[in-house]
């Protein structure tokens, strides 16, 4: 008998892959929670066409609307949450669809977590504050809940494009901090096809699962990309840790302030203690240095 996974977000980045690797599961059958404007665009249509092409099914639904939630919880087995976005998608969204699943004897649901560990993240930190609380209230529903902890996503914070930490083809490098650091990363499509295997893997139980691609600190990154690129690169340190806290603390909205509370999170959250890498043997991890090497050596 197949289990039956619903995936809320199914057209983002995460979530479209995650549907795919469970597509490849020919014991898994998989429904797409799809707003109705979404054919309207062009290219989360042709994504739905891709996904439905290789047997996903498509229900139009919103999660402020329970009607919906409820016909598209009915009969499923595991509830995926990939979705982004305020409060109102994070919070108030993630809890209705919640709900409907208790109420439709949905047996696992897991949040859209997926970051740094958001348990020990500051307080303050909105993207983090949101997810806390609906944790809280999940961790008490009658549903299995599993959480999946990744550190940051290795392939948006390094991407050679988005010149977030390296600009490669300006030969600097900037961040906050000493340098010394600890964190975690992990590419976005380690991160699908972890939660496509732990979602319907029916011998663990609800709780906490971290992963990690690398534990790493920006003064490491920058010294590999160097080496990697063969690039000698100009680096400024854009100030301690106190001194970012401090321009946060002065933001009237915490939102305002967004970037530098994941900078300022992914520096001052500890990094996992221990990591579930190693759970599915086929599942083999990016490390940091095969991203970096297909990423910057083209800089040679």
């Amino acid at each position: 008998m197949k289990t039956t996974v619903l995936i809320a977000g199914a057209t983002g980045m995460l979530g479209r892959r995650i549907a795919h690797y469970l597509l490849l599961d020919n014991k898994t059958s998989v429904r797409l929670l799809v707003r109705p404007t979404a054919p309207d665009d062009a290219e989360k249509a042709s994504l739905l066409k891709q996904l439905t092409g290789g047997g996903a099914t498509v229900i139009e639904g919103d999660l402020s609307e329970e009607s919906s939630l409820n016909r598209a919880t009915t009969n499923v087995d595991v509830v995926i949450s990939a979705v982004q976005g305020g409060s109102d998608i994070i919070i108030d969204g993630q809890l209705a669809l919640a709900r409907a699943a208790q109420r439709n004897g949905v047996r696992r649901f897991l949040p859209s977590d997926f970051a740094l560990d958001l348990f020990k993240a500051p307080q303050g930190a909105p993207m983090f504050d949101m997810r806390r609380e609906v944790n809280a209230e999940l961790d008490a529903m009658d549903l299995e809940v599993i959480h999946v902890l990744t550190g940051g996503f290795m392939d948006t914070i390094l991407d050679p494009q988005a010149a977030n930490i390296v600009n490669i083809h300006e030969g600097t490098a900037h961040y906050w901090g000493t340098g010394e650091e600890p964190f975690n990363l992990t590419t976005i499509d380690d991160t699908a096809r972890f939660t496509s295997k732990i979602a319907v893997d029916w011998s663990v139980s609800g709780g906490v699962y971290a992963i990690a691609g690398a534990e790493t600190t920006m003064g490491r990154i920058i010294d590999d990309i160097a080496r990697i690129s063969d690039r000698s690169l100009s680096c400024h340190i854009d100030g301690s840790i106190d001194e970012l806290r401090n321009i946060i603390r002065q933001k009237a909205n915490p939102w305002e302030a967004i970037g530098l509370w994941y900078f300022i999170s992914m520096l001052t959250t500890p990094p996992f203690i221990a990591v579930e890498n190693g759970r599915y043997p086929d599942l083999t991890f990016t490390s940091l240095d095969d991203y970096l090497s297909a990423n910057y050596s083209m800089a040679r």
